[in-house]
């Protein structure tokens, strides 16, 4: 993408300014960190974190993750946010897992099931987020109040659905030919994964839905001024966020053939700080979808790297919360000189 970086107002460029301007994105010094954090952590295991099997666990890891931070940098960038992926999520997989164990209980095909189950929770999702979008715009409630609630719904809901335990009896098929499958060495989830990302940044960059979502992160009294159906358009992209982590949810039962109710409870957390920290905008008006999907490398490089030197995983936490308060300040000073409103 020549322009990895939308915000609200149009900025005009120099002719033949086009690689001045990606060196200088904010894209461009994630993956640069991205890398700095892989040559430490291989200086750190004599080699050993190079490994094809490590690299392609650290791929299947950001997967999800890249998919929640898409949704994500859609709703910051219209100027409000979503708690409640890392719930939704959970939710979904749920769905999805019930849905390809009833299918496949009386003899269904475990291909087709999948389908379904898939299909069945990114629609649970997307229920997840036009609920979140029609509470936000109908009640006039903020945003971060209605996804804190729906959260804990999200959350309530599967821990009824499963009675509190984790979802077996997942056709193994579902691990072998996808979860944990790969295409010339690259796991399939982090294709799809970056797949859905070529897609969500044309979309962002190129289409009416984009703009008119980047409009009203920038102003909503100018994005209405100039016809920009706000309602509508805040509901798709909480849809948009609420169906991206429904398909999440589906990547992670093909990942680990089960449910993992109580394995997200940071998950939010990372899929937020990498869409800060990929470049957008806290306070709207500003996304960068590929900046977003290559900073979930980060927490992932992080979780990964400690493991192999021994460090608590419990720093990755710590690290990332650090990380994350320092990228709100960097966009809070940055804010007035890029997205003056």
């Amino acid at each position: 993408m020549t322009a990895p970086t939308m915000t609200g107002p149009h900025t005009a460029g120099g002719p033949g300014d086009a690689l001045g301007r990606v060196a200088r994105s904010t894209t461009t010094y994630v993956a640069a960190a991205v890398l700095v954090l892989v040559l430490v952590f291989a200086v750190a295991t004599g080699g050993n974190f190079l490994s094809i099997t490590n690299l392609q666990s650290v791929g299947r890891n950001s997967a999800g993750l890249i998919l929640l931070a898409v949704g994500l940098a859609y709703v910051l960038g219209a100027g409000h946010i979503d708690l409640s992926v890392g719930a939704t999520l959970v939710l979904a997989s749920v769905v999805s897992a019930k849905t390809t164990v009833a299918l496949t209980a009386g003899g269904g095909d475990p291909a087709m099931a999948a389908v379904v189950g898939a299909l069945l929770g990114v629609a649970a999702g997307a229920v997840v987020g036009a609920v979140n979008g029609l509470l936000v715009t109908r009640l006039r409630i903020s945003s971060f109040v209605v996804t804190l609630g729906t959260m804990g719904v999200g959350l309530g809901l599967a821990q009824v659905i499963t009675n509190g335990s984790n979802v077996a009896g997942l056709p193994q098929s579902l691990q072998l030919d996808f979860g944990i499958a790969t295409a010339l060495g690259i796991p399939l989830p982090l294709l799809l994964a970056v797949a859905v990302t070529i897609v969500a940044a044309f979309v962002l960059s190129q289409t009416a839905v984009g703009r008119h979502a980047l409009a009203i992160g920038s102003s909503e009294p100018g994005a209405r001024r100039a016809g920009v159906r706000v309602e509508r358009t805040t509901i798709v992209v909480f849809v948009l966020s609420g169906a991206l982590a429904g398909l999440a949810g589906f990547l992670d039962i093909t990942r680990f053939g089960t449910t993992a109710l109580s394995g997200h409870e940071t998950t939010m957390l990372q899929a937020l700080s990498a869409v800060i920290i990929g470049g957008t905008s806290l306070f709207g008006g500003r996304a960068s979808v590929v900046g977003a999907a290559v900073a979930t490398f980060i927490p992932t490089l992080l979780l990964a790297g400690f493991v192999m030197i021994g460090v608590s995983s419990f720093y990755q936490g710590i690290a990332i919360g650090v990380v994350l308060i320092l990228a709100v300040w960097i966009d809070r000073v940055r804010r007035p000189k890029q997205a003056p409103r």
